[in-house]
């Protein structure tokens, strides 16, 4: 018994602080390379276009020998034609290294978000941001940085008293930053009479009391206006008098009944596989403590059981496979512990080499994807969504890889080796799972729509802006999350990464999708499933990494021993994001109700249902919609119903550029506001 008990108990633990030792230095994010999103834009080829300049304000706050200190920081962000047609940004700095990591990661962020936005190809821009500052760092900029790109295109104005702190969301909700007491003091001092705050912070702590302050109240009594807003389109309504234009539409399409009838299918078929799975279970002599998981997937199949019932046939689908993955996952734990009790380690390395043939399967998968051609705009979506699920594949193989190669070369005890090959045969099972939700992308996605596919230039315009916003947030979560963990923790960034890899499924699964963009593009060579398999691994891993800055940063995750959310410091600000990103996916969906936009329905349905949930499940729902706002985007660009509704809906950067101008892009001469001296101690991080 002592074997299965170390075994048991080491699948529970799922070996979790072994990997943080001992694979230091196993994932890295990927670096900022290539070309950039979504159209083309007329302004750009009129031979008069010139560089526009606009000025808004950021604040910051830092650390003094007296205390916390806030002050505005002018911020000029220019934006002009591009010569080469290759995506750019630059900032601009007065002292070496003066703008930080963070500042760069939010400013990138800021350019791909607006550019999404407005459905405009960013490559055919240069952007020169300019913080003003000697030495800055921290993310509060993101929200009134995007602003500021937003400006430069449309051709608006802000007021030089005008001051925004707030980070961005994918959403374009406004997300919450540090030390806005300390913020507004600065802001009073430098003359402003407007500061945007973040909606969900209206109440935030003193840096240097430590007691709550209600920011309104504090702004009155400092003479200031102080306004939460929760969105980009508020703040940017406040700050240049003008509307942002978006897209609005009527009620939400229901799945086509095509559609619906191979969910139904697809669903049945995983219940299948779930009862087969319990059957053996249960056949079992010894369980070792997993029937509390066999409980977990009756729940999930009898929520699917449900949702069929009511014609929910996503949520059935969706539910029916997690309920046969928890079901096998089960079997394939008790396999190995008794391969474990039968022949020691090594017969548990060769019940792990049998788990190794999904890479194999690996390679099918993406033969098969590539000899799918989409007739249709909706199916090449449906392709997209299933090479992001190959892309997280791939990362859960790379890394059980990379474990592999440690274990054969590393000197490690029995209970190290066991959590090692535990790991790595979850990571293989977790594969095998996402391969079967990509040929099922095919199975029910394809076959609709109107639209033919678009040219595979314009995928790769959306693909390549993502793949950028994606990177910025592994940089913000790097600087946010990982490196002040690892110093209150005084272990290495790369200690605490891997601990993330393990213990966060979306962080995993954003790496694995960032670090498979190479691998695809290494692969998959021939047109139009090379920009298509970039697209897939780029959207990926920039929603899994939006949703972990969202849970740790911007939402204040609450977890337990077992790292699993259970609740969340700032929960009026994830209502707040559940109701912003409802509503923009239902909104872009609607625009392509014609083109039967059935990935994004898919997800939009599913959100609905994990709304409904627990602390993990609103996470899903959060995620589940971005993704649905993202693919009902995408096939709105394709077919040109984003250009109409945007048109429709207010000034559009297709005629409203050229402008009075400032200054070219780039020579960093632009005027700034009063509040210009380099802010003094350095700003920090917030």
């Amino acid at each position: 018994m002592g074997k299965t008990s170390a075994i048991a108990a080491a699948l529970a633990l799922a070996s979790v602080a072994l990997l943080a030792t001992a694979c230091g230095g196993g994932a890295s994010k990927p670096t900022q390379e290539g070309p950039g999103p979504p159209r083309e834009t007329q302004a750009i080829e009129e031979p008069e276009a010139t560089a526009r300049t606009v000025e808004v304000n950021a604040l910051f706050v830092s650390q003094g020998p007296s205390g916390a200190s806030g002050g505005t920081n002018p911020v000029s962000v220019t934006v002009g034609p591009s010569d080469g047609g290759e995506l750019k940004v630059s900032f601009l700095e007065s002292e070496v290294g003066g703008v930080g990591e963070m500042w760069k990661a939010a400013g990138w962020t800021g350019v791909a978000l607006a550019s999404l936005f407005l459905g405009v190809d960013p490559r055919q821009y240069e952007f020169a941001i300019d913080p003003g500052a000697g030495n800055i760092d921290g993310n509060s900029a993101g929200g009134v940085t995007t602003v500021g790109v937003l400006a430069a295109i449309l051709g608006d104005e802000i007021p030089a008293d005008a001051a925004m702190t707030g980070g961005i969301n994918p959403d374009g909700s406004i997300g919450p930053v540090g030390g806005i007491p300390q913020k507004i003091g600065g802001a009073a001092q430098e003359g402003m009479s407007l500061v945007l705050i973040p909606a969900v912070q209206r109440f935030d702590i003193d840096l240097n009391t430590g007691e709550p302050v209600d920011l309104v109240e504090l702004g009155t009594s400092l003479g200031l206006d102080v306004r939460p807003v929760g969105t980009i389109y508020e703040a940017y309504e406040i700050l240049t008098g003008s509307e942002l234009p978006q897209p609005s539409a009527a009620a939400t399409p229901e799945l086509p009944g095509n559609a619906f009838s191979k969910l139904k299918a697809a669903a049945t078929e995983w219940l299948g596989r779930y009862d087969a799975a319990v059957n053996r279970f249960l056949a079992l002599p010894e369980t070792l403590g997993y029937e509390q998981d066999v409980l977990v997937a009756d729940q999930y199949a009898a929520d699917a059981n449900n949702a069929l019932k009511q014609g929910l046939a996503a949520v059935a689908y969706e539910r029916a496979a997690t309920a046969a993955a928890i079901a096998e996952g089960a079997l394939q734990a008790i396999a190995l512990a008794q391969a474990y009790v039968n022949s020691g380690i090594e017969g548990l390395v060769a019940e792990v080499q049998a788990l190794a043939s999904v890479e194999t399967r690996l390679v099918a998968t993406l033969e098969r994807l590539e000899s799918e051609a989409p007739r249709s705009a909706t199916d090449l979506l449906a392709l997209t969504d299933a090479y992001s699920n190959v892309a997280i594949a791939f990362g859960l193989i790379n890394d059980a890889s990379a474990l592999v190669q440690f274990l054969q070369e590393a000197e490690l005890t029995e209970d190290e080796a066991l959590g090692l090959i535990l790991s790595i045969a979850t990571n293989y099972t977790e594969a095998d799972f996402f391969l079967d939700a990509a040929e099922n992308n095919l199975a029910y996605g394809f076959g609709f729509g109107q639209s033919p596919p678009p040219e595979p230039e314009v995928v790769t315009a959306i693909a390549e802006t993502v793949r950028r916003a994606a990177d910025a947030n592994l940089a913000l979560i790097d600087a946010l999350i990982l490196e002040r963990e690892a110093e209150a923790a005084g272990v290495s960034v790369d200690a605490v990464r891997n601990f993330f890899i393990s213990n966060d499924a979306d962080y995993g699964a954003a790496l694995g999708a960032a670090n498979s963009v190479d691998y695809f593009r290494g692969t998959i060579t021939e047109e139009p499933q090379a920009s298509i398999a970039v697209l897939g691994s780029s959207l990926s891993a920039w929603g899994e990494s939006a949703v972990v800055l969202a849970k740790y940063y911007s939402l204040d995750a609450q977890l337990d021993e077992g790292f699993n959310v259970v609740g969340f410091g700032r929960e009026r600000a994830l209502s707040d994001m559940l109701d912003l990103a409802d509503e923009r996916a239902a909104n872009l969906i609607s625009l392509v109700a014609d083109e039967e936009p059935v990935t994004a329905l898919y997800y939009h349905e599913n959100a609905a249902s994990y709304r409904e949930g627990d602390a993990n499940d609103k996470v899903t729902a959060l995620f589940y919609n971005w993704q649905a706002a993202v693919f009902g985007e995408a096939l709105a660009y394709f077919n040109g119903t984003f250009d109409n509704a945007i048109s429709e809906a207010g000034a559009s950067p297709l005629w409203e550029w050229g402008a009075a101008s400032v200054a070219p892009a780039g020579d960093g001469d632009s005027e700034t506001g009063p509040g210009d001296a380099t802010p003094t101690p350095t700003p920090t991080p917030d």
